[in-house]
């Protein structure tokens, strides 16, 4: 027997337990025994690459082998597929003899099957294969003759091996083609998806070059189709040996486009009825449920199902359930093939079946209008204003309006005006249509809505997918848009970076000045010396600057320079900034940009005494931006404050209630974690347990500083933190944390401002029963320093670690404790033998060890 071909195509990469199947069906052919084979998968998963290994393993065998190859364009010619494998089976010479021995008069649709049996009978004793790629478009008379040449016996074996994303029972309902009853042994041979590390492999071997970082990714979105990663990897290694090797955002596109055109093709070559419920899933199908699908296709159950389980086998659609795309992006590509009419009438249907007269479907002109009253306030009652179009309904409309044949400029703001929208009913689709027109629709034309898209996604609290998805949109944007137009989302940029930290992703950073030549750059750069707590008379005047030109500043922008106003002691231009941007907010409908100015404002009325106040502000940021709508970097600013408030109006059982309902991953805990932390503090150390205000106070402040947030006038935490020391009798570093605070608030420039913050809080400790110190400058206590040996022993041995040098991670380490439970055990010895810190506990005990 010759050896099998060698299995270096790439495309067969993941496919070595079907070849071998193969392989051993080969051999047995050789044998004498026949049968029938099928290769199914899902669209691109390499049945044609499998089908192609299988006739030069027969043909190195010296196997007669004939192939035909269907297509859609030749589904309705009679005996097309046939006609090829007579072709491929037979030399031209041999045919002429065929045609020429037929009785006359034989029509031409039965000479070529008389032919193909002649054909077959000339190979009598000897074994012949046939191959047949994308079965399920071969014409209805080539299928059936096919099927009946498996079924029958014949002198010789015969090995038939066909492709087909479909099922054979669903391939023979739809060609009409009967069961005869013979029983035929069929082989059905699944491709399944690549897996990760194939996918690498794949990917590696065929742009010989290593495999990037995101193949993964790449991966996911090809949904492990040997077809879609091929062409990736053929683009992967044209890039050349310079392209870095996780350029995530080429890669995937490409993965995408040839997933999508790939898909498309695959689509046009169902049935009609399955062509019909594709349209209508991607039209409508997120509205309606099953039988309602079924409903507008105009298909009964059986036909329905019949045609989604087609869809299904392509990997067209998703799992069980009411149909949905498996690549819900894959909508546009199927909506850009119909006309606007089409659509129409598909979403005529889909209102009808969901009850007619309650969804209104508008013209794009419609949906292009101003967005005021778009949304109902939440608080109207459903028919306090007639005239407001509810936000389901409105959110139907405009997807629908996104299906219409419009100019990009029109989409993006159709796009836009959907995420304004969808903040409030499904915050995550909105955020992705915001994310969705700063990665499409970068152009001189959108640039304005792009800027917006922008300001929305900060505005409701993603700091870290904004900071990296403006270093991208500005690197893109640098060749087509004018430095002036960039300098405002320069601004959003810096913002975001200011309030996560750390390095912008994917893109280079802009570039910022501390000289900003644009309003939104004074606003970004007098919140940065704010926050640092950074020459204020600078500060005020940038703030100031930036407020005096509110239509060239972005919304957040605004509201960071009405913040630098209220932390430089200008309350009354910070609370009045504050109230514009949530009349202009609401007027654009961004509600996200509304709740956070009134926060802002709450913050304020915190600091300032005003519970009530603080509380009918948050009351309305909710109202604006309901708390299960709030990203989860920003929630917790959102809660500190409800505590905060709750707290100073005497309610500390319901400020428990819902510091406890908080809940914060570890990878959210930004900033607005550090305001989290100061409101929690508070409750413990007005519930009696300083030591546990003390740890949360340290870690504020700790989170803080890293991001250089410096400024009292922000959170007073070491103002709390005095009073917990001064409850745990450590005189001294109480002194030590208000002499600090006092110094960076005079630096600052607003120490009589701080003074009366300071003064609102420590009322409020001391009516729940805190003892605060009474001045800023009481002169701290000097306890006698205890005897070492009135520690317990667990406290000795940590201490003695702490001479020997070890940090509180390795002593927790050696001794099997918890890190919190070393920081504890730190804090009674340094009460108890009235030292301040690590360093004084080291001198202290190596000195009493001299002693000794």
């Amino acid at each position: 027997m010759t050896p099998p071909p060698a299995r270096a195509d790439t495309r067969l990469v993941g496919r070595d337990a079907v070849l071998g199947v193969l392989d051993r069906l080969v051999t047995r052919l050789d044998d004498g025994a026949s049968g029938l084979t099928v290769v199914t998968g899902t669209m691109g998963s390499g049945r044609s690459a499998v089908l192609d290994w299988a006739v030069a393993r027969a043909g190195a065998a010296g196997i007669p082998v004939a192939v035909a190859r269907c297509s859609r364009r030749e589904s309705r010619i009679p005996y097309a597929t046939l006609t090829q494998l007579l072709a491929t089976l037979c030399p031209p010479s041999r045919i002429a003899e065929l045609a020429g021995g037929l009785p006359s008069g034989t029509r031409p649709t039965a000479a070529v099957a008389r032919m193909c049996d002649a054909a077959l009978e000339d190979a009598t004793g000897r074994p012949v294969m046939l191959a047949v790629d994308d079965l399920h478009l071969a014409d209805p008379d080539s299928l059936r003759r096919l099927i009946s040449l498996a079924e029958r016996p014949r002198s010789g074996p015969v090995l038939t091996v066909v492709t087909s994303p479909l099922p054979l029972r669903h391939v023979r309902s739809t060609a009409g083609v009967r069961d005869s009853g013979r029983t035929c042994p069929v082989n059905t041979l699944r491709l399944d998806p690549l897996t990760d590390d194939e996918a690498r492999t794949l990917l590696a071997s065929r742009a010989w070059r290593p495999a990037p970082a995101s193949a993964a990714a790449v991966n996911a979105v090809a949904g492990g189709a040997p077809a879609v990663l091929c062409t990736v990897a053929d683009r992967f290694a044209a890039s050349g040996p310079r392209t870095r090797t996780d350029a995530l955002p080429g890669l995937t596109a490409t993965a995408r486009a040839v997933w999508s055109a790939r898909a498309l093709s695959t689509a046009q070559g169902l049935a009609d009825d399955a062509m019909d419920v594709l349209r209508v899933v991607a039209a409508v199908g997120h509205l309606l449920d099953t039988g309602g699908a079924a409903a507008v296709a105009g298909l009964d159950a059986a036909a329905f199902e019949e045609a989604v389980d087609a869809l299904r086998a392509c990997g067209l659609l998703a799992g069980n359930g009411p149909p949905r795309l498996s690549r819900p992006w894959f909508a546009d590509e199927v909506l850009a093939g119909m006309t606007p009419a089409e659509r129409d009438i598909l979403h005529l249907k889909a209102a009808a079946v969901r009850g007619g007269g309650r969804t209104r479907i508008g013209t794009v002109a419609d949906m292009l209008g101003a967005v005021s009253g778009v949304v109902r306030p939440r608080t109207a009652p459903d028919d306090a204003q007639p005239g407001r179009i509810p936000a389901d309904v409105t959110a139907d409309a405009l997807r629908h309006a996104l299906g219409e044949s419009v100019t990009e400029a029109d989409r993006a703001r159709l796009l836009l005006k959907l995420a304004a929208v969808e903040a409030v009913t499904a915050p995550q689709a909105g955020d992705g249509r915001l994310r969705q027109i700063m990665l499409r629709h970068v152009t001189p034309q959108t640039w304005p809505v792009v800027l917006h898209a922008a300001d929305l996604l900060l505005s409701r609290g993603d700091a870290e997918t904004t900071r990296w998805m403006t270093a991208d949109v500005h690197q893109r944007a640098l060749a087509s848009i004018p430095d002036a137009q960039l300098r405002p989302l320069r601004a959003l940029g810096r913002l975001a970076w200011n309030e996560k930290g750390g390095p912008p992703l994917g893109a280079s950073p802009p570039v910022h000045s501390d000289h900003p030549g644009h309003p939104a750059e004074a606003a970004v750069l007098a919140w940065n010396l704010a926050v640092r707590a950074d020459d204020s008379v600078r500060a005020r005047a940038l703030a100031r600057t930036a407020l005096a030109a509110p239509a060239a500043v972005p919304l957040m922008c605004r509201i960071a320079a009405a913040r630098t106003l209220l932390c430089a002691a200008d309350v009354d231009g910070g609370l009045r900034s504050l109230d514009a941007v949530v009349v202009e907010a609401r007027r654009a409908g961004a509600h996200a940009a509304a709740a956070q100015a009134l926060l802002a404002r709450a913050e304020a009325a915190v600091r300032l005494g005003g519970s009530e106040d603080a509380l009918g502000a948050l009351a309305a940021a909710t109202r604006e931006l309901p708390p299960s709508s709030w990203h989860a970097l920003l929630s917790p600013r959102l809660t500190a404050a409800e505590v905060l408030a709750l707290i100073r109006c005497g309610r500390v059982a319901e400020a428990r209630e819902v510091a406890a309902r908080a809940r914060v991953r570890r990878e959210d805990r930004g900033v607005a974690f550090a305001f989290l932390l100061y409101a929690r503090a508070e409750l413990a150390l007005i519930g009696g347990d300083a030591e546990r205000a003390l740890l949360l106070l340290e870690e504020c402040g700790r989170l803080l500083r890293s991001r250089r947030w410096l400024n009292p006038m922000l959170i007073p935490w070491r103002s709390t933190a005095a009073a917990a020391h001064r409850r745990l009798g450590s005189a001294t570093a109480a002194a030590e944390c208000l002499a600090g605070e006092d110094r960076d608030a005079e630096l600052w420039g607003t120490a009589d401002a701080f003074a009366g913050t300071r003064s609102h809080l420590y009322a409020v400790l001391a009516r729940s029963g805190v003892d605060v110190p009474r001045a800023p400058d009481e002169p701290a206590e000097s306890p006698e320093p205890a005897d070492d040996r009135q520690l317990t022993d667990a406290e000795r041995a940590v201490a003695g670690l702490v001479v020997c040098g070890l940090g509180n991670r390795e002593i927790a380490e050696r001794l099997g404790l918890s890190t919190r439970t070393v920081e504890l055990r730190l804090t009674k010895i340094y009460r108890r033998l009235g030292v301040r810190g690590r360093s004084a506990l080291v001198a202290h005990l190596r000195g009493g060890q001299e002693n000794d």
